[in-house]
């Protein structure tokens, strides 16, 4: 006997779009695809509630990349991929602002500043010896210097004199961004529904048929993938991997020497002031790749004693730190960092491997949905 109500599957049964992942690239993707195409039935489904994986687990950086993050994405891929990552993510803000404005994402032109401490030393050497260059290769996406040399005696840090300053980084509010990208899609006419987890799906010359946790089934023409860091679930053979990140906040601590965002570590630390009395801080993923290689978003003894220690030393030397809040989110990451748009399957479509940096990307990445299915449908 079917268990699933008459209602529940007149409600769900069919749609035209099926967005699987109701985070800033779903909600975004979804939203150009009805604007584009308004008869058509746009819905997003996603197992977690309120852009729970990453969406709103993030640290609000609006940022490309630090001087020594890109130095090693470099290392990694090539210059030509990294320059066009920067110019992805550099797009996407600019997307984002232009579409909700500073204010209604609560964005902040800070500048976003690498530091280093003691012991990195000769990174540090290694980065400012290569900034002119970068700077060159750079200069092509916006016309202006993306890296220069900085002070950092003012924020009382434990960190070398001279840091590097990117001057078009800012933060934002995760919660405001969220909330402008969710009313728009909504706007839109696009329906969203969480708690909805799609197992499998069968795809034939006519339709897609999701199979959900629930038992209930929905058809639609058209699917698109949007769970980055558990896309493996639905595609294991994905060149994406889980890759989790772990965020605290501070109890309040009084005026802060220093405001914006910055950056440590080749990027893998990251911190922030909040409201002038606390810092956020996240990340580590480097002291243990592998065991940071999980969709289980949990925070562990490691990552807080790393990273509470790195405010005790460098952040706000001598101060004894408390935590009021700490979380973890599943970024989707690879070698490759940049996004995987495109089609699987006749049917199937892909948005998925943000590298960490969703907010940026995610609006650029919506435009580069609908030009994959404008294309495919001879638009």
């Amino acid at each position: 006997m079917n268990t699933i109500s008459y209602w529940e599957q007149q409600g769900f049964g069919k749609a035209d779009w099926v967005v699987i992942g109701a985070g800033l690239v779903g909600l975004q993707s979804a939203r150009r695809i009805k604007e584009s195409f308004p008869d058509a039935r746009v819905v997003v489904l996603d197992e977690h509630a309120l852009g729970n994986a990453a969406s709103l687990r993030n640290a609000g950086f609006a940022c490309f990349g630090s001087a020594g993050e890109m130095l090693d994405e470099i290392a990694r891929t090539s210059e030509l991929e990294a320059v066009g990552l920067y110019e992805k993510r550099y797009l996407g803000i600019q997307k984002l602002l232009g579409r909700y404005g500073a204010a209604r994402i609560g964005f902040q032109a800070t500048g976003g500043t690498e530091v280093f401490s003691a012991s990195d030393s000769e990174e540090a050497v290694r980065v400012f010896d290569h900034l002119n260059g970068l700077n060159a290769m750079l200069r092509s996406v916006h016309g202006k210097e993306s890296f220069e040399l900085c002070d950092t005696i003012s924020t009382g840090m434990n960190v070398l004199k001279d840091g590097v300053l990117s001057p078009l980084e800012g933060g934002l509010q995760s919660h405001l961004l969220y909330k402008a990208v969710r009313e728009d899609a909504l706007q839109a006419g696009v329906e969203i529904y969480e708690g909805m987890r799609v197992l499998d799906w069968e795809e034939n010359s006519d339709f897609v048929s999701l199979h959900l946790a629930s038992g209930l089934k929905i058809s639609c023409f058209r699917l698109l993938i949007c769970t980055n860091g558990f896309s493996k679930r639905l595609i294991p053979e994905l060149a994406v991997s889980p890759a989790r990140g772990q965020v605290f906040v501070t109890k309040s601590l009084g005026e802060l020497p220093f405001e914006g965002i910055f950056h440590a570590d080749k990027g893998y630390i990251y911190f922030r002031e909040l409201g002038g009395d606390r810092v956020l801080i996240g990340g580590g993923r480097n002291l243990d790749f592998e065991g940071e290689e999980t969709m289980e978003m949990v925070v562990t003894d490691q990552f807080r004693l790393y990273l509470k220690s790195y405010l005790e030393t460098v952040v706000l030397p001598g101060r004894v730190i408390e935590f009021d809040y700490e979380w973890s989110g599943v970024m989707g990451m690879n070698e490759n960092r940049n996004p995987i748009i495109g089609w699987h399957s006749d049917r199937v479509c892909l948005a998925v491997r943000m590298g960490g940096m969703g907010v940026a990307l995610s609006s650029w990445v919506a435009d580069e949905v609908l030009c994959v299915v404008e294309k495919d449908l001879g638009i």
